[in-house]
């Protein structure tokens, strides 16, 4: 998988996170969180983003991405 993403797919993953932190009573860190995030380049927030959600890991995953533009 590339990591490449642009900038449509990492709002999508920023709010596919942010959802993630509010289902595990994490609300509190949504705004530190979500701002480190974007500090991050897109191997390394790709890979954040794959650890906490694994299904963008997968081809399932990917899918989802390639239809974000």
């Amino acid at each position: 998988m590339t990591t490449f993403l642009n900038a449509a797919q990492r709002e999508f993953l920023i709010e596919e996170y942010t959802e993630q932190l509010i289902e595990f009573d994490q609300e509190d860190q949504v705004e530190e969180l979500t701002a480190w995030l974007r500090t991050l380049d897109n191997v390394n927030f790709l890979q954040e983003c794959v650890d906490q959600m694994p299904i963008f890991g997968e081809p399932a995953g990917r899918k989802i991405l390639a239809k974000v533009k």
